[in-house]
């Protein structure tokens, strides 16, 4: 049976393309820059952010969040964008979708700047649309509002679509968005993350996802 057959939203860097974000230096780079703005220090880079807009968003404050915290995440994306390269049969898999009528979206922690320059240099734009980025969003994954937004332009229920992506925050947020969502195996996380929060099915190549929505 297949995992929806209307709309597939992948994530970005893990999934798309090969995971190059160097996690350590950047998260302690960004709990630096988090207490200096005397937010709370724990979590990983999208809970930090999640954390302190929980404290400024009903103050309407996001706009002073992203110009104090926004440029250290726009450099960690810049090295990363240095090196990633696309998974193999990722401009396939999306040409495929597409002439199945199947539309394909993309949600991502990483912010417009790099995933415009990526995506337009890997030739993957033309076939992803909504591209929700950070920058489109109050809370990051694993929050759902990404995965949510990407629904409503869609025109899609969740039922009829799967999240495609690498992480547990990619499990999280398509689950709490109603999703059911495929795991491609050697991105953020590994196999074992996933032991207490298994997705609806492992792949170790993004062929494979045409077949989960064929």
């Amino acid at each position: 049976m297949g995992l929806g057959g209307k709309a597939v939203i992948f994530d970005f860097e893990g999934t798309l393309v090969d995971f190059q974000w160097r996690l350590a230096e950047a998260e302690a780079e960004l709990r630096q820059a988090y207490a200096a703005q005397g937010f709370a220090t724990a979590g990983n880079y999208a809970e930090l952010w999640n954390a302190a807009a929980d404290a400024v968003a009903p103050q309407g404050r996001i706009g002073e969040l992203r110009r104090a915290l926004g440029p250290v995440y726009d450099r960690w994306d810049a090295d990363a964008l240095l090196r990633w390269s696309p998974r193999a049969g990722a401009a396939e898999l999306l040409r495929k979708l597409s002439g199945a009528g199947i539309r394909a979206a993309l949600v991502s922690n990483i912010g417009r700047a790099a995933l415009g320059s990526a995506l337009g240099r890997f030739g993957l734009d033309r076939w992803l649309d909504p591209v929700v980025s950070r920058d489109d969003v109050t809370f990051m994954k694993p929050r759902a509002e990404g995965a949510l937004r990407a629904l409503a332009e869609l025109k899609a229920a969740p039922e009829e679509a799967l999240f495609v992506g690498d992480s547990r925050a990619d499990v999280l947020a398509a689950r709490a968005a109603g999703l059911r969502v495929a795991i491609i195996r050697g991105g953020e996380c590994d196999e074992s993350a996933f032991a207490a929060l298994p997705p609806d099915r492992f792949v170790s190549r993004l062929e494979e996802i045409a077949a989960l929505v064929g």
